[in-house]
C-alpha cells in the first residue's frame, strides 16, 4: 500500500515596501502570492497528499487556496529566527501545526514543503519515504550554516509525539539555537543530552564547535534526504528527483522549462 500523507506549509507575505528583513534571499517573486500557484502546481503534479494545510503567521496577504488546501491561521506574526518574539519562531510554530495535523488525520507521515521551494519528480515523496530507515528525514546541511535542512522534510507520525517532547524540552529560544539545530538535537539521543549552552554560536570556528560538527555526523537520528539542494547550488535541472529553495530568476525560468516539458 502506498504510504498517506499530509503536506503542510508555513505563510508569510507582504508588500515589498512593508518588508523590513535585512536579508533577503532569491528573486522577489517567491515571496508573493502568484508563487503559491506555481508551488501549488508542482505538489498537485509529483506528490498525492490526503490534505494541504498552510500555517499563515497572520500574514497581510493571503496565499489564493485551492479546494484541497486549508489555511490555519496563528494569531500573530512570531517572525524569523534571528529575530523573534516569544518562545519559537514563526517557522518553529508552523512545523508544530504542521506535525499535529498529520497526527489528528491518522496518516502515516507528516510532510513539509516551505512555502519558497520547489520540487520535482513524480512520486518524490514516496521515493524518499522508500529510502527511510529512520523515522525522521530531513535535507543535508552541508554546504549550508546548519546542520540540517527545513525546506522539505517528512516524519513518521507515530513519533512526532516523542519529537515534539524532545523539542519542546528544549529551553532556549529559537534565536539561540536555531530550529535546524533543535531539529537535529531532538532527533539524537546522544546530543539530546548534551548541555544546551554547547549549541550556542555553533557557526563560531573553535575547536568546541569543530567538536560538535563531527557529532552532529556520527550521533545524527534522522536520514538525509536521497536528493538534492534545497539552499546548496549548484542545481542539476536534469536530475529525476530534485527541490530547491530561495530560486532566483534564472534557476526559477529553468525549472519551468523542465515542468511544462
Amino acid at each position: 500500500m502506498n504510504p498517506t500523507y499530509v503536506i503542510t506549509s508555513g505563510w508569510w507575505s507582504s508588500k515589498e515596501s512593508e518588508d523590513n528583513r535585512l536579508i533577503k534571499c532569491g528573486d522577489e517573486f517567491i515571496r508573493s502570492k502568484d508563487f503559491h500557484e506555481l508551488w501549488y502546481k508542482a505538489i498537485k503534479k509529483f506528490t498525492n497528499p490526503k490534505k494541504i494545510y498552510i500555517i499563515d503567521s497572520n500574514s497581510p496577504i493571503k496565499p489564493q487556496l485551492h479546494g484541497d488546501e486549508e489555511l490555519i491561521e496563528l494569531i500573530e506574526n512570531a517572525g524569523h529566527s534571528t529575530n523573534h518574539i516569544g518562545e519559537l519562531c514563526g517557522v518553529s510554530r508552523a512545523h508544530l501545526v504542521g506535525m499535529m495535523m498529520a497526527l489528528a488525520n491518522e496518516v502515516d507521515y507528516w510532510v513539509y514543503i516551505e512555502q519558497d521551494a520547489l520540487i520535482y519528480g513524480e512520486g518524490i515523496i514516496e521515493y524518499a519515504i522508500s529510502k527511510m530507515k529512520k523515522p525522521y528525514m530531513f535535507g543535508s546541511g552541508f554546504g549550508t550554516p546548519q546542520p540540517t535542512q527545513q525546506s522539505l522534510m517528512i516524519i513518521k507520525t507515530e513519533f512526532i509525539p516523542d519529537f515534539i517532547k524532545k523539542f519542546t524540552s528544549i529551553k532556549a529560544k529559537d534565536n539561540l539555537i536555531s530550529p535546524e539545530t533543535k531539529f537535529a538535537i531532538a532527533t539524537s539521543k546522544v546530543l539530546s543530552l548534551l548541555p544546551e549552552n554547547l549549541f550556542y554560536d555553533i557557526h563560531s570556528l573553535n575547536l568546541k564547535n569543530k567538536i560538535l560538527w563531527k557529532l552532529f555526523e556520527f550521533f545524527k537520528g534522522y536520514d538525509e534526504l536521497p536528493f538534492g539542494y534545497g539552499r546548496v547550488r549548484p542545481i542539476n535541472f536534469e536530475d529525476k528527483f530534485f527541490y530547491f529553495q530561495h530560486g532566483n530568476k534564472d534557476e526559477l525560468n529553468e525549472f519551468l522549462k523542465r515542468f511544462d516539458k
